[in-house]
């Protein structure tokens, strides 16, 4: 016989990340290294940030100057210090090209989830790099940290975002129909998720 949800998992042990948030993680694959992103990658921020191709997708509004992308760059250290979200420079191996970035956000230790976001210079579209970050993030997410729960959210009409989460085998859960309104109109999007089985 099930038993209630509120009888099940009642033995979990409270996490503890003030580690993560002490120095910063590292994480690294086959091509890639995930390192702390930081103000010396202002240009290369603006690189992705400012082409309309790859902005139209994010919630951040195209940067029009590198004083934009200097401006995100600032706050970066500040979401770290209040353990609200990690930011990872995405580099190619073995020069440390920068490519992309990509976070842990909305955490949640009560209820050991969190949600992953991602972004990468349209140079590199195509080339698998993001589906390897994706995957190694999802890695870290249930090995080290410990969440039960790792999800991620796309615009309705990203359709290489939602092939990469489904390549890291994430499930779509659900569509939020006109969830946001971005760069002057409102914008539908789908949440994916994956549960740690294990």
């Amino acid at each position: 016989m099930s038993m209630p949800l509120s009888e099940t998992n009642t033995n979990l042990i409270p996490l503890d990340l003030s580690r993560f948030f002490e120095v910063h993680p590292v994480l690294e694959t086959e091509r890639l290294i995930l390192r702390p992103i930081t103000l010396a990658d202002a240009q290369n921020v603006y690189e992705y940030a400012s082409d309309p191709e790859v902005a139209k997708y994010m919630i951040f509004p195209t940067h029009t100057s590198i004083a934009d992308s200097i401006k995100w760059l600032e706050n970066v250290p500040d979401e770290f210090a209040r353990k609200e979200r990690i930011n990872f420079a995405i580099t190619q191996k073995p020069d440390e090209k920068f490519i992309g970035a990509c976070s842990f956000h909305h955490i949640s230790v009560e209820h050991r989830r969190i949600e992953i976001g991602y972004v990468l210079n349209r140079k590199y579209w195509g080339t698998g790099y993001m589906t390897e970050a994706v995957r190694e993030m999802i890695r870290f997410a249930f090995e080290e940290l410990q969440m039960h729960r790792v999800a991620a959210t796309c615009d309705l009409d990203n359709v290489r975002s939602t092939r990469v989460m489904e390549r890291c085998g994430m499930a779509l859960e659900g569509t939020l129909r006109d969830y946001e309104f971005r760069h002057g109109k409102f914008v539908s999007t789908m949440t994916y998720a994956i549960l740690n089985r294990n």
